[in-house]
């Protein structure tokens, strides 16, 4: 049984943040990973935040209690109360909110444009706003429909009857190629030669690229680069006790100064502190489990 968001504070007052995820709908499941909630039911001034590391998943995000905020340089700055997070290649530095309750709709890589009319090439490691791409009616009244909710999941299935709500778009030549090469790229765990990726798909370098850049929003090298780096992080947290050179090797890295540009440029870290927490948020995208369903295609 789904608890209410009105949890008493009493029952929870030593918890930190909670985070369910939810399995989509049949009809959703070729396009949307899962949905997912955080909340806290005690109100809290000082939070740490959280880094996330780029997974080549866009997601839809809905604040509907405090917003979180991203650092941008020296300053942060509060997100949209609801928006789209595009593609990520360098992660997020995120703190949440005093009264924390956000709902998130994580697509599979390349699948937001059969929902939304949005340039990924604008959104990479953007936050574009749900008004922006919808207008602020339609926007507003999801958000509230969403925000009036008895409980997290009555939350989860209003999003979903909204999502099955908007006409799924026909997937172009170009979308039906890029998807094929995300499956390959992910069955490999980022290892397959772009060459060889083009010539599986039935496509070549060039009209691949074009075909990224409308489904995700950068190259499929870089989205490449993600996936093993996603592949290592899996490795690494299944069992720390592997030394960096093995699961290195396995996650098909050559050197360990090619693991360890990964690491600096993607994950925004040492790969020889992979180990370290991310955030109690954070390490939930990085489970070994959700990485494992992710890298094949579950």
């Amino acid at each position: 049984m789904i608890a209410q968001m009105q949890d008493s504070p009493s029952a929870e007052a030593r918890s930190t943040l909670r985070y369910r995820e939810y399995v989509p709908a049949p009809a959703l499941r070729p396009h949307v990973e899962c949905l997912w909630v955080v909340w806290d039911a005690v109100p809290r001034t000082h939070r740490p935040p959280d880094r996330v590391v780029p997974d080549g998943c866009p997601e839809l995000i809905f604040h509907l209690g405090g917003r979180f905020s991203r650092q941008r340089g020296q300053r942060w700055v509060r997100q949209p109360a609801a928006f789209l997070a595009g593609t990520l290649t360098r992660p997020w530095l995120i703190r949440a909110g005093t009264r924390l309750f956000t709902l998130g709709i994580r697509f599979r890589p390349g699948a937001v444009n059969r929902w939304l009319d949005v340039d990924m090439k604008q959104a990479v490691d953007r936050e574009v706003s749900l008004a922006s791409i919808l207008g602020r009616g339609r926007a507003l009244a999801c958000l509230q429909r969403l925000r009036a909710a008895a409980t997290r999941g009555e939350a989860i299935r209003r999003a979903e009857r909204w999502l099955q709500a908007l006409a799924l778009r026909g997937p172009t030549a170009g979308d039906v190629a890029a998807r094929a090469a995300v499956r390959a790229v992910l069955a490999s765990h980022g290892g397959m030669r772009m060459d060889a990726l083009a010539r599986q798909v039935g496509s070549n370098p060039r009209r691949l690229e074009r075909a990224f850049a409308r489904s995700l929003g950068i190259r499929p090298k870089l989205f490449a680069r993600i996936v093993r780096l996603n592949a290592a992080l899996a490795l690494l947290a299944a069992d720390q006790r592997l030394a960096a050179v093995d699961w290195a090797l396995d996650a098909g890295y050559f050197d360990q100064a090619h693991l360890a540009r990964d690491f600096r440029v993607v994950a925004g870290r040492r790969a020889r502190r992979g180990g370290e927490a991310d955030g109690q948020l954070a390490r939930n995208f990085t489970a070994p489990k959700r990485l494992l369903n992710l890298l094949s295609g579950a």
